[in-house]
This record gives C-alpha cells, sequence and structure tokens, in this order.
C-alpha cells in the first residue's frame, strides 16, 4: 500500500512502555552545566515541572548539575534506572546503548540526531544502533526526537507543560507535539502525554496506539504522520482503538514537495494523501488538513458530548458573526433548521421584537440571560442536534450561563467567544476549567462541531 513502510512492529512489553512514559528514575546522559545545551534544557526542564522520581545527570566532567549529584557513567549510578535519556553526539550513542545493556536498562530515549535523516554515513550509525537494541533487549524511542512529556508525574523533558488534560499526542515531528502542548497550556485544556518518535527505528505509532488504548488519563489521541511503518497492522489496531477513543491524523507529505521534504526529515515513506485518508477512514480515524485543525478536532472530541445528527442552532449577539457561522456550517454539510413555531410564539413574549427569530438567531443584546433563555427553550427540540452561541461582546457571567445549560442537556453546546479583553479572557478560563472548550472565531467553532459529526458518522461504520 503506498506510504506504509513494511518494517514489522515488536510486541512493547508492559513494563517497557510505562519505564518510557511512567519512569520512577531517569538517567540524563549527556547532562550540562552550559544553559545552551540541550542536555542543560532537557535536565532544567524535568526539575521545573515538578519530576517526582530520581533524576540522575550522567557526565564525568562535572560534580554537580543544577544543585544534583553528577555521575562519570550510568555503572556509578548504585541504583536501578529505569529510563536513559541520551542526549549525546550520534556517534557515541551506540557505545552509551551497550553500557544501558549492561546496566539492565531497557527503555531509552535517544534525543541525539545525525542518523538516517543526515545521510549514507549516518544511516550506518542507525544499523549499528538496530543491532545493539535487538542483541540487548532495549526499546528504544528515536533517535532524533525531543522525548516524551507526562504532566501526571511531573514529566516535561521539552516545553515545560504542566497542566493535566485528557489528550496524548504522538508526532513524528517536534515542533508540531510542541506547539500543540503549548496551546493546550495556554488554553488550560492540558495534555494527557505526548512523544516525540523521531526516526522510529524501534518503537513506533503502533505500539503507542495500545499503551494510550489502555491510559486511563488518554481520552483523545491526536497524531501527525509522515508515514506508517505498517499499513495492515496500523490499520487494525487504529480500528480497535478508535472505537473506544477518538483518534485524529495530520498526515504531512500531502505533495510532491512535503513528499520531498518528509524523506530528508526522518527518512519517512510518505505516500498520496488520498490513499492514505483512504486508509485510515476505513480505521475509524478523523483526517485533517492543518495542524489548528488537528488542535480544533481533539479539543472537541475530548469534552463534547456526540450529537445525534448534523443540525445545529447558532445562537448570537453579532449578525456578522452569525453569517460567518452558516457560511462555515454550508460549506461542512451541516444544517441550520428553523426553530419550531411554538418556541417562537414563546421567545417572541419575553425577548425584544427586534431579535432576529430565525437560525442564526440573532439575539441582538448584551445580557446571558438571552442566550441562555433561547438554548432552554430549545432543549427539547427533535430538530435540533445542537447549540452554538456566539459571544461577540464582553459579557460577564457567561461561563455560567453555558455551564447551567450544559447541565440539563447531553446535547453539545460549542461556544464561541470573539475578542480577547479582560472580560473574554475572564469567562474562556472559567469555562475551560468547567470543561467546555471555547473557540475563538466562529469558523473554528463550527469546525469543531463538524469534527462532533465526522466522528460519530466515521464510527457508526467502524464496527
Amino acid at each position: 500500500m503506498i506510504g506504509f513502510q513494511s518494517k514489522e512492529t515488536q510486541p512493547l512489553s508492559d513494563d517497557a512502555i510505562r519505564s518510557i512514559f511512567e519512569p520512577n528514575s531517569i538517567a540524563v546522559v549527556g547532562a550540562s552545566r552550559n544553559p545552551e545545551k540541550v542536555g542543560y534544557l532537557i535536565l532544567k526542564n524535568l526539575l521545573e515541572s515538578g519530576f517526582k522520581g530520581k533524576l540522575f545527570p550522567i557526565n564525568p566532567k562535572v560534580d554537580e548539575i543544577l544543585s544534583l549529584r553528577t555521575y562519570p557513567s550510568l555503572e556509578d549510578v548504585s541504583e536501578d534506572i529505569d529510563l536513559a535519556v541520551i542526549v549525546v553526539p550520534g556517534t557515541i550513542v551506540p557505545n552509551v546503548l551497550k553500557e544501558c545493556g549492561k546496566k539492565g536498562i531497557r527503555s531509552v530515549i535517544v534525543i541525539s540526531g545525525g542518523f538516517r535523516e543526515s545521510g549514507k554515513e549516518g544511516e550506518e550509525l542507525e544499523k549499528l544502533v538496530i543491532k545493539i537494541i535487538n542483541e540487548t533487549g532495549i526499546r528504544l524511542v528515536g533517535p532524533n526526537c525531543i522525548g516524551v512529556d507526562n504532566p501526571y508525574i511531573g514529566m516535561s523533558m521539552w516545553v515545560g507543560v504542566k497542566k493535566k488534560g485528557p489528550i496524548s499526542i504522538v508526532s513524528q515531528s517536534g515542533l508540531v507535539g510542541t506547539a500543540f502542548q503549548c496551546w493546550a497550556e495556554k488554553e488550560s485544556i492540558g495534555i494527557s502525554k505526548c512523544i516525540s518518535l523521531g526516526n522510529q527505528v524501534d518503537v513506533n505509532e503502533i505500539d503507542i496506539l495500545r499503551y494510550f488504548e489502555e491510559d486511563p488519563h488518554t481520552k483523545t489521541i491526536a497524531m501527525y504522520l509522515e508515514g506508517i511503518q505498517n499499513g495492515r497492522e496500523f490499520m487494525k489496531v487504529a480500528s480497535d482503538v478508535s472505537k473506544k477513543k477518538p483518534i485524529i491524523a495530520l498526515k504531512g507529505g500531502r505533495t510532491e514537495k512535503g513528499i520531498k521534504a518528509a524523506k530528508s526529515h526522518t527518512r519517512s515513506l510518505s505516500g498520496k494523501s488520498e490513499i492514505f485518508e483512504a486508509a485510515i477512514n476505513q480505521s475509524g480515524i478523523l483526517s485533517t488538513s492543518s495542524l489548528e485543525e488537528l488542535y480544533i478536532y481533539s479539543k472537541a472530541l475530548s469534552f463534547l458530548p456526540l450529537p445525534k445528527g448534523r443540525r445545529v442552532l447558532i445562537i448570537t449577539s453579532s449578525g456578522g458573526a452569525g453569517i460567518m457561522a452558516a457560511d462555515t456550517v454550508d460549506r461542512l454539510n451541516l444544517e441550520l433548521p428553523s426553530i419550531s413555531d411554538d418556541v417562537e410564539k414563546r421567545l417572541r413574549q419575553v425577548l425584544p421584537s427586534y431579535c432576529v427569530f430565525d437560525n442564526p438567531f440573532d439575539v441582538t443584546t448584551t445580557t446571558v440571560e438571552s442566550f441562555q433563555l433561547v438554548m432552554e427553550e430549545n432543549l427539547e427540540d427533535e430538530n435540533i442536534d445542537a447549540f452554538l452561541p456566539i459571544f461577540a461582546d464582553p459579557l460577564p457571567r457567561a461561563a455560567e450561563a453555558v455551564k447551567t445549560v450544559a447541565k440539563k442537556t447531553n446535547k453539545p453546546i460549542v461556544v464561541c467567544y470573539v475578542g480577547g479583553g479582560k472580560v473574554e479572557d475572564i469567562e474562556k478560563e472559567k469555562m475551560h476549567e468547567a470543561g467546555i472548550p471555547v473557540f475563538s472565531t466562529p469558523e473554528k467553532a463550527v469546525t469543531a462541531l463538524y469534527a462532533l459529526v465526522r466522528y460519530n458518522e466515521l464510527q457508526s461504520k467502524n464496527v
């Protein structure tokens, strides 16, 4: 199948994968005092993110780094080490792996680059790495990656995330995972886990899907893929996992130039995007076309209930915002049903006559009570599957209104809050803390609803 690599996936033992994501002790091989070195940054991030286990910096030239005792080699550490994070030059990695084997370390992350992504010499070096891990039984993430993050144990190797959340990320690009985590941290959404796979000489996306399937903190799985190593097995595993947890995927390398860039990035085999999308859709995976869309889909599917259908009622205080939302609804083949005659009659008795009693429903006022009233009056309407309130003004108590309605219904409420002033930021924070995702534009909010609809429809076929 085009776009799928053929390397077989090895079974990943429970202990090995637990040590990758949930280590009790970490050795940073190549730890440094130089703030510009990766070995310094990773150790600093682990300390600042509040890692709950033991840290062993490995550097033969110094006695301490960041107030931690430093060890000349892995052999000099008398205690057991669950996970080794290697940040030495690529040419030294094989020797460090041999030391890991002697020490009994079975889980390793190689941050270092200089392997197959860098040319012929790097390819030979990578072959040696594969030979060593096959001989020692080591399970290896990378090389050429940025590591693993798990805020549930205070483990952040790269961006210092602390907020716990329901989304887990598996990425073949360090930047994609980093950007996703930063957005989630800023919005108080948080993440469950994040892993950067790099060149995938051993541990790959199939192994990680199996782990995320059983991880109690993972509710939604976001993936950035440039190529898949074993297409048939991936589809089988993904099909099983997606029945339990939503999987959203972004494929890098959709065009000829993108495919060429993917090959130079991690030497991935990246085929035609239409074949890729057809394959993953058969597995119940939602495909996306941008990093922003990947984030929007993941955010929506992590917090909102699924709608029964495609029909949405838009409530807005801005005619322009309502029009933008309606345009996006039409583009994504969603539906805008009219409100019932009975509901319209009741609302006309209490709302100003200058309101637009249609869909979008323009309340035109700047009170949250109007939004709440329109949603509550339509809760029992079977022709409405979801609500999309657009707060286009700085409205205090918007969060309370949405939370009140959300407690009364299983229909999703996809909130759009336009603007970035103090009131808006406070209300967004309140909603995110309550598990209600907020989107900053009408287009993003409708896209979030579309994600819920698509996932529901895909799962009805993935049986």
